[in-house]
């Protein structure tokens, strides 16, 4: 059996979707493949990538009104402008995928959900296809998409879905697929050795691959109110932010790093950006978390969600999100009471329940086939 798995550079979430769903699938004896669906046909997922950062980091309030406006023209009823840019590349995902024949398609991404749409639309594509929604919240155009499941964060979002037109029966609330590391729980010693730490107080910062946000600022921020802590603030690919952080006492900055799962064990707070993957991998590891400062739209929606289900404490200024932190860091009640909605509405088993509806619909597939035979 084989397995395609399409997300693209729009942040790392999708891909980091993908590669969990990759390494489950794998160990199930399943051919898992992962292709940038923005490079099946002329490479454009580079430039794709570098536009969403530099809005995402320059422009952040147009960014957040473009996906206002998304909100208000994205229908189930009719096929947005969205779709029919994905659509032009439709033509060569179809190539790639009669060559490579899998047996089912797995889209973690909008843009290849509306690709492959196209090709149900268009071309009769028969094989069985899952989107993963890796936000806590409908993102516009995913109602434009036919495919066959969809995986969804919560059950709130199965109502979104539900009331923006998708089919229901389609909708299961499995949660986001994040890698296994993050199941497992390090001692907070070996974790903070790791990263040569030998303070009492940890804070973790993080701004995503982006290094979004007020990373230096923020970090400074904490290193002033509690003198004695430690702060690891992880910038990502951004270099500039890299540089301003660097100077800070107290405040060790790192750049894009891969083990994302051992800082959390070692911090006692967490402060971060709410991508819908990041804070899902916060949440996993059962940390006491703190959102900072979301990208206008779809991650302002996760903030909601998440705080709203009391899994995190929300924050849009410096000032605020370093007392939500202190506060956190204080009060051991708050972080139980934090800690028991993280177990309610969470799962430490999403990765496998999501490998599982896919090997399910493709074995399905797959006997139908043979019994028509």
């Amino acid at each position: 059996m084989r397995a395609l798995i399409f997300p693209t550079n729009t942040g790392q979430g999708h891909n980091s979707t993908a590669k969990a769903l990759k390494e489950y699938l794998e160990s199930q004896g399943i051919d898992a493949l992962i292709l940038d669906v923005l490079d099946t046909g002329r490479s454009k997922s580079g430039v794709v990538s570098k536009m969403y950062d530099g809005a995402v980091n320059y422009v952040p309030g147009l960014f957040g009104a473009l996906y206002s406006l998304a909100e208000h023209i994205s229908s189930s009823k009719r096929h947005s402008p969205i779709y029919y840019l994905n659509a032009m590349y439709a033509a060569s995902l179809n190539k790639v995928i009669s060559e490579l024949q899998p047996n089912v398609i797995i889209c973690p991404h909008m843009f290849s959900a509306h690709s492959v749409t196209r090709l149900i639309d268009k071309y009769g594509l028969k094989i069985p296809t899952v989107g993963i929604i890796t936000d806590y919240t409908c993102s516009p155009f995913w109602e434009e998409t036919l495919l066959d499941r969809y995986v969804v964060p919560h059950q709130v979002v199965v109502e979104e879905c539900a009331l923006k037109g998708m089919d229901r029966a389609k909708l299961a609330p499995l949660g986001i697929p994040v890698s296994a590391v993050y199941k497992k729980r390090i001692p907070k010693h070996e974790a903070r050795a790791a990263f040569g730490i030998h303070k009492e107080i940890v804070f973790a910062v993080m701004g995503g691959s982006m290094g979004y946000g007020k990373i230096p600022e923020l970090a400074g921020e904490l290193v002033r109110r509690e003198p004695e802590s430690q702060v690891i603030a992880v910038c990502g690919h951004n270099e500039a932010v890299y540089e301003k952080t660097k100077g800070i006492q107290g405040v060790t900055p790192l750049v894009y790093i891969d083990n994302v799962d051992v800082l959390m064990d070692a911090a006692d707070v967490v402060l971060t950006k709410p991508g819908g993957l990041t804070a899902t991998e916060a949440i996993t590891k059962r940390a006491p978390l703190v959102i900072t400062m979301p990208i206008p739209g779809g991650e302002a929606r996760n903030s909601d969600v998440i705080t709203s289900l009391g899994m995190a404490v929300s924050a849009v200024t410096v000032k605020d999100a370093a007392d939500a932190a202190c506060r956190l860091l204080l009060d051991n009640e708050a972080r139980q009471r934090m800690t028991a909605a993280q177990e309610r509405n969470s799962t430490l088993t999403a990765t496998e329940d999501t490998g599982d509806l896919i090997m399910e619909l493709a074995s399905a597939t797959l006997l139908k086939e043979g019994a028509v035979c």
